[in-house]
């Protein structure tokens, strides 16, 4: 095909983001909490628009800039996968440098002044090159984790509380509503030590003059113990619903805004594009990267989309995640066999057997182990599976969370996968879901690994076992209950069983079982990557 598609936002002009942006509600609410006083996180699984609908909100702050005064700040952390281990104060120092840097910057292209002898005023200080105090501390950082340089001087990044300060008084002298930094590439690029510092960066940088947004990666985001997702910032969905009514006509729409000349050709083959379409599930990019490949828009071409990516390629990005996340290696194997071996089978064979009423959907209990749901978001990362909506109610009354599998591994297995997907796809059902309870047979090999893996960690993780559980997010119920049975640290917390909590005062087998389960969701927030 000669279309020649651009995949990534870093492909776009600035100027041309609104141009080729394609409205949808779902979109809508996500800029609307990027344009909003409060914090915000964007969660999306790779591809799916976080950082395209970042560029959005950020045109959108430019063009009403002078009627609302909100300044945008674009920052990008993408240059900390090049970076080899920093100590925590050297990578507080760096974020900082490049959040006031290009807070300066965007002060510049507005045409906001800085008045002479203030702060940010010597923050904006440049040499015989033109580059600014805080652009060359940004990039001695960067030389000096390269072994290029000398450590610079942590002294020289200001440190928040200041720089708060500071910009309040920039903000009422230039009658500026309030800032809003727009962080792309945030907490997904760096090691799970720098995610935490930078989610209590970003939660120290709050006031009413600045609100601070980030996109993450599902399944892989530690936290850390100040940043509390549920109470310092709103978190927001990017993952597109397949079941929405203009599901359809939005992912057309995004293909015809960068390829005008397939139009003809998609609307004679309609039904093969949207069987692609809804393989991606949602992803804009996997839905490119898979027609950038076609030879022509017909069944025999998209077929080969099906044999050679989503039974193929999509497992095999899955399972390289473990070259990234070592230590996640046992979750990510068992989330790749669950889903091979148990959830697609089962869900192919109940489609077959109910053609009228078909599904993608699983459901999880709540009380599932700790371990499994982490897998889970794994495959969230990977684009494999869409968490949805939690608290759902299943068979029996028991609660739990339903996910989507993508709809293009599920085509895949069968020969005719273009005449089968139509079939799942007009007929899917959000009741027609595979359930797994909290002790499902297939869990049990995951234990074991997960006991495994953590029998001889390396040094990273060793550390974190050493670990206080009063870093953990737990009640204090919980912390008291555990301290009663002889556990202290987070390794004892990962070393023991169900058995040993209900030893604890006022605990019994259920109680027991949802305790081990919250206490290992805590835990993994601190494994090395």
């Amino acid at each position: 095909m000669a279309s020649d598609f651009l995949f990534r936002t870093e492909d776009f002009r600035r100027d041309e983001v609104l141009e080729y942006y394609v409205k949808g509600v779902a979109d809508d609410k996500v800029i609307d909490a990027l344009l909003g006083r409060t914090p915000a996180v964007l969660e999306g699984s790779r591809g799916v628009g976080k950082s395209f609908l970042m560029r959005v909100a950020e045109q959108r702050l430019r063009q009403d800039f002078a009627v609302k005064r909100i300044m945008p700040v674009y920052v990008t952390f993408a240059v900390a996968t090049l970076i080899s281990n920093p100590t925590p104060e050297k990578f507080r120092a760096w974020m900082m440098s490049r959040i006031a840097a290009s807070f300066l910057k965007s002060a510049s292209e507005f045409g906001l002044a800085l008045r002479v002898g203030s702060s940010l005023d010597r923050l904006a200080n440049r040499d015989q090159s033109g580059v600014s105090v805080m652009e060359r501390l940004a990039v001695d950082y960067e030389n000096s984790w390269r072994n290029e340089g000398a450590d610079p001087d942590l002294a020289e990044a200001p440190d928040p509380e200041l720089f708060l300060e500071a910009l309040q008084e920039f903000s009422e002298e230039n009658n500026l509503t309030r800032t809003i930094i727009l962080i792309d590439e945030a907490a997904h690029v760096f090691i799970p030590a720098q995610q935490r510092e930078f989610f209590t960066l970003m939660r120290s940088l709050r006031s009413a003059y600045l609100a601070v947004k980030a996109a993450v990666y599902p399944g892989v985001t530690s936290f850390g113990e100040y940043f509390q997702p549920q109470h310092d910032a709103t978190f927001v969905s990017v993952d597109r619903n397949v079941s929405d009514p203009e599901y359809r006509e939005q992912l057309r729409e995004i293909v015809f805004k960068q390829a005008p000349e397939l139009i003809s050709d998609i609307k004679r083959n309609g039904q093969v594009f949207d069987v692609l379409a809804y393989a991606a599930t949602g992803n804009p990019r996997i839905l490119l990267k898979t027609m950038q490949t076609m030879s022509k828009i017909n069944t025999a071409s998209a077929e080969l989309i099906f044999r050679n990516y989503y039974r193929e390629e999509i497992w095999s990005e899955h399972s390289l995640l473990a070259d990234k996340y070592p230590g996640h290696e046992p979750l990510i194997s068992w989330g790749r066999r669950f889903i091979e071996q148990e959830v697609l089978p089962a869900l192919y064979a109940r489609n077959l057997r109910n053609p009228g009423a078909t599904s993608s959907y699983l459901w999880i209990h709540r009380d599932a182990p700790a371990a499994v749901k982490e897998s889970l978001r794994l495959l969230c990362y990977s684009g494999i599976l869409q968490e949805g909506t939690a608290g759902i109610k299943a068979t029996r009354s028991e609660i739990g969370t339903r996910y989507i599998l993508n709809l293009g591994c599920q085509f895949s297995l069968d020969s005719s996968p273009i005449k089968f997907g139509a079939s799942i796809m007009d007929s899917l059902s959000l009741k027609r879901m595979i359930e797994y309870g909290a002790k499902h047979p297939f869990y049990g090999s995951l234990v074991e690994d997960e006991s495994l893996a953590f029998s001889q960690p390396n040094a990273s993780v060793q550390e974190q076992l050493g670990r206080s559980l009063n870093v953990l997010d737990l009640s204090d119920f919980m912390r008291t209950a555990m301290g009663s049975v002889g556990l202290r640290t987070i390794g004892d917390v990962l070393k023991a069983d169900v058995g040993v909590l209900k030893a604890a005062p006022y605990i019994g087998p259920v109680r027991a079982s949802r305790m081990h389960n919250a206490a290992h969701a805590a835990v993994y927030e601190y494994l090395s990557g």
